[in-house]
Order: C-alpha cells, then structure tokens, then sequence
C-alpha cells in the first residue's frame, strides 16, 4: 500500500472539487462511522435490530459517497481493486486529513471561482 497510498493521498483533492461531491462527503463520513460502531457494537452484543440499522447506515453512506463522485469531472479517487481496507482508510485517515488539512475548504472556496 505504501507508493500507491502515497499517490493517492497527493491526488485526493483533485478528485475531490465539486460542492455537491464535498457536502454529500460531509455528511457521509459520519453516517459511515456510526455505522461502522453500531455494526461493530451489534456483532459484538449480537444485536440483530442493531445489525439491521448499522448495515441501512452504512448502505446510505456508501450510495452518498457514489452519487457524490458523479458529480466530479476527473476521474474517481479509488482504487481499481476497490478493496475493503482502502474505503476504510479513506474514510477512517484520508477524508478526516482532507478535512483537518485545510483542503476540504479550499476545494469548497475553489468551486466558488469556478
């Protein structure tokens, strides 16, 4: 994972400049960590109700982030395997970074000059 881990992390913001895209990330990056922790809490406590609501979260997360990506014009930021780790780190490190960066806010004043 390291180089292309590397590449990606430099290529983020360039996949990631169109308002809609940005504010439906907004949202989804919570949604899919609370999912994540009810799921998580469910398998743990064996909760089914919980089961239920964790992967409903985590299916609306997941479709958020899909129409998001529609919107950009260059290319889609993942990876071709498309793996379960890589949309956990990009959800867990790469769009908190984005967000904490200061990249997140530019691309948003960006959208507003083009």
């Amino acid at each position: 994972m390291g180089k292309r881990t590397t590449e990606y992390f430099h290529h983020y913001e360039d996949c990631h400049h169109n308002r809609t895209n940005l504010a439906l990330h907004m949202l989804a990056l919570p949604l899919f960590v609370v999912a994540c922790l009810v799921l998580a809490s469910a398998l743990l406590s064996l909760n089914l109700l919980a089961l239920m609501l964790g992967g409903l979260g985590l299916s609306a997360a997941l479709a958020l982030l899909a129409q998001g990506h529609r919107f950009e014009a260059g290319s889609d930021p993942r990876h071709p395997e498309n793996s379960l780790s890589h949309l956990l780190v990009e959800q867990f490190l790469t769009f908190p970074w984005f967000v904490l960066s200061g990249a997140w806010r530019r691309a948003w004043k960006a959208c507003r000059r083009n």
